[in-house]
């Protein structure tokens, strides 16, 4: 059953909720906490998740940051902010859950309305009926793992609840936002869940981990900008929104490893949302044993740097170059 009751503080206090979810094997409890902030004027429920990918741990800092920043006093409505939205995969800081009795139905993002009674499906049953039904506006966040930096913002284009989803994506001020059929691309992932609940929701993919402070600083504040934006467009901070020119865009080509390999990039962060031309070369995939060239990789065309690596190790099929391109019009 939709719990439609708000979460929500005593008007102008903070409190830090604990929804548990199981008993482990070793008796320790898992739950899942949720801080929340309640100003003294009634307003929207906006729900910041972090840590649905125990990897992605980049965004704890942003949630810090934008909870330490909220003030009760001038806020309307109730921010709700999860740091660990999959604590058992925060504990091993992997991906996925180490749930070995449900291979294939460990990753939250793709599990999170089954309905099973395995450590993931049990996390994700609280995740939804205790804080994603509970609200009324959701930022899911995704940056990326140790050696990769995202640049983008996502929505779910063609659901019921696109129009809206559209607008937090606008809202949030970064200068690309990527639109996609959540249904068919990310099943059983929180954008289902929120839409099943009737809660308009964003996927936030900006900033990476292993770059150092200068750049993760200035990611950091980026997001923290986009999340006072949105709770600015919303009603609920006093504290103007100016338009910024935003562009949806596509994934023209996903370039990622074939073999296992020490990735060493051409290119930098900084290169991160610039443009890159046709045959650029981007990086190349070196042997780490015989220090040979296993693979380059260059732009197949024209396009936009949503996401790049730093040198580091990587394994078949991880994260490398994602190029976009504007959107083709479905009209």
């Amino acid at each position: 059953m939709t719990n439609r009751t708000p979460l929500r503080a005593p008007a102008g206090e903070r409190r830090l909720f604990r929804f548990p979810v199981l008993t482990d094997l070793d008796g320790s409890e898992l739950a899942i906490h949720a801080h929340a902030v309640t100003g003294a004027a009634d307003g929207p429920t906006l729900t910041l998740l972090s840590g649905v990918h125990g990897n992605e741990w980049f965004s704890h800092a942003v949630l810090r940051a934008v909870l330490a920043g909220t003030d009760p006093a001038t806020l309307r409505g109730t921010l709700v902010v999860v740091p660990a939205a999959n604590p058992y995969a925060l504990r091993t800081v992997t991906r996925y859950s180490n749930d070995i009795q449900q291979v294939g139905f460990v990753n939250l993002n793709k599990a999170i309305l089954r309905d099973t009674e395995s450590i993931t499906g049990r996390t994700g049953r609280v995740l939804v009926e205790q804080i994603v039904e509970r609200s009324t506006h959701l930022l899911d966040f995704h940056p990326g793992p140790w050696g990769s930096t995202w640049g983008v913002v996502l929505y779910d284009a063609t659901g019921p609840l696109s129009t809206a989803s559209r607008e937090l994506a606008v809202a949030f001020g970064m200068p690309y936002i990527q639109g996609e059929d959540a249904a068919v691309v990310f099943p059983n992932s929180v954008f289902d869940a929120a839409t099943a609940a009737g809660v308009p929701s964003i996927g936030v993919e900006v900033g990476g981990l292993g770059f150092g402070f200068r750049s993760e600083d200035e990611w950091v504040a980026r997001n923290v900008d986009g999340v006072r934006r949105v709770m600015a467009s919303l009603g609920m901070l006093d504290e103007p929104v100016t338009s910024r020119s935003v562009t949806d865009v596509e994934v023209a080509w996903d370039l990622r490893p074939t073999y296992g390999g020490m990735l060493v990039p051409e290119i930098t962060e900084e290169r991160l949302l610039t443009a890159t031309t046709e045959g650029e070369l981007l990086g190349r995939l070196l042997s780490p044993v015989d220090l040979t060239v296993l693979e380059e990789y260059r732009s197949p065309g024209d396009g936009i740097l949503l996401s790049v690596p730093r040198s580091h190790p990587v394994h078949p099929h991880n994260f490398g170059f994602v190029i976009g391109r504007t959107r083709r019009s479905t009209s």
